[in-house]
């Protein structure tokens, strides 16, 4: 920047000649300037290509015009919490060093306003833009005395295009990404994996690189945020497919197994009661009745007996034998009182086999793909939506 200070000293006053002087930068060793510096200077220097780039020039009556070129860093202390979509106030402090008020003043050329300073708006920074400026001059009052000061204030809104490509682009574009793995079948582990982790990889790089570019501050700052609901949609598209891994080859199976076994256990109870109740019959179909206890009573014994038409009795020493019609011999091919055992065995069988098929539609995988192809969706277009309405405005 161009710094110019002008005062006013009655000792280089001239006449006879009506015209400026203008002299070698040599000769401001040998005059009186004002000790001034920049209080928020981290470095500063003045240009000496190709001599020292002073300037002196003198007026007829004692006013020296002194001018630099110098290029300075000045601190500013920002505000990162809404960083990148932030605006600041840097400011540009100059101050008399020794001198305190009572030996000198400093004011702005033409008073407290933009006119004092040109060439702002010709300014391009690559990551702001300055918004507004003003000039303000006042007093700093230390234990050594009251010191003049000039403030020239800066308002800065920092520019979103370079994030917007290098940060908030990348990490949404991965983000969805990772979603990729809900279309992929499920028994693909290698793919639905690797692709899991590279997603969540991919965002910590990002978030360690954007660290290292920034001054270590203690708390939040904007892109932290949306850099860790990133973080987190990609974490929980790794986590589901875990959920249906678990499901598909631990949990399923397990309770496939588990109603399998019970299924099995209650067909050989059953089984088994029917053994324990099934009738005796010879070689000639006759059925023993010293084994009917349970299925016939007494009553129905005696009816039996005294009815001619059912069936035909013959005594011996052994046992009582009962002889039934050959028809249903005939039809079915085995007993009669054997067929409804039969249809019960059948009807268990069934039942098992029926709650052996159900259990994979309970535990539905596809289900929870599906479900999250929606979600993840929703629920990230929902964070941007009240990301970006919290911070731009």
């Amino acid at each position: 920047m161009y710094f110019q200070q002008s005062w006013r000293d009655k000792r280089l006053s001239y006449t006879g000649i009506p015209l400026n002087l203008t002299l070698d930068n040599r000769v401001a060793d040998q005059l009186w300037v004002p000790d001034t510096y920049f209080i928020n200077d981290k470095k500063s220097f003045v240009h000496g290509v190709t001599v020292k780039n002073r300037m002196i020039r003198l007026h007829p009556d004692g006013t020296v015009l002194y001018g630099l070129r110098i290029t300075t860093t000045a601190a500013c202390m920002m505000d990162l919490r809404r960083y990148p979509l932030d605006e600041q106030n840097c400011t540009l402090e100059i101050e008399s060093y020794g001198y305190t008020t009572d030996d000198i003043e400093f004011y702005w050329q033409g008073g407290s306003n933009s006119g004092s300073v040109t060439g702002v708006e010709n300014i391009e920074l690559p990551q702001f833009s300055i918004i507004d400026y003003q000039t303000l001059s006042k007093k700093a009052v230390f234990a050594t005395g009251s010191y003049p000061r000039l403030s020239l204030s800066f308002k800065l809104k920092r520019n979103i295009g370079y994030f917007i490509l290098q940060t908030y682009m990348p990490s949404t574009l991965i983000t969805i990404l990772s979603w990729v793995s809900f279309w992929i079948n499920y028994d693909a582990s290698a793919a639905r994996v690797a692709l899991g982790i590279t997603t969540v990889l991919t965002m910590t790089t990002i978030n360690t690189h954007l660290r290292e570019t920034l001054p270590k501050i203690p708390y939040v700052k904007a892109i932290d945020i949306y850099l860790m609901g990133c973080f987190v949609f990609v974490f929980l598209a790794l986590l589901e497919y875990a959920f249906v891994n678990y499901i598909f080859f631990g949990r399923g199976p397990h309770l496939q197994k588990k109603v399998a076994e019970k299924a099995a256990k209650s067909n050989n109870e059953n089984k088994s009661r029917l053994e324990s109740n099934k009738v005796q019959v010879d070689a000639h179909g006759n059925i023993l009745l010293t084994n009917l206890t349970t299925e016939m009573g007494g009553a129905d014994m005696m009816g039996a007996l005294t009815d001619p038409r059912a069936t035909m009795f013959s005594y011996d020493s052994a046992s009582i034998q009962y002889r039934k019609p050959m028809t249903s011999r005939d039809l079915y091919g085995r007993p009669a009182i054997d067929r409804p055992m039969g249809h019960k065995k059948s009807r268990l069988r069934r039942r098992a086999s029926q709650l052996k098929v159900k259990i994979p539609d309970l535990m539905d995988v596809n289900a929870i793909d599906k479900w999250s192809r929606v979600i993840f969706p929703i629920a990230f277009t929902f964070f941007n939506l009240v990301y970006w309405l919290y911070y731009v405005h």
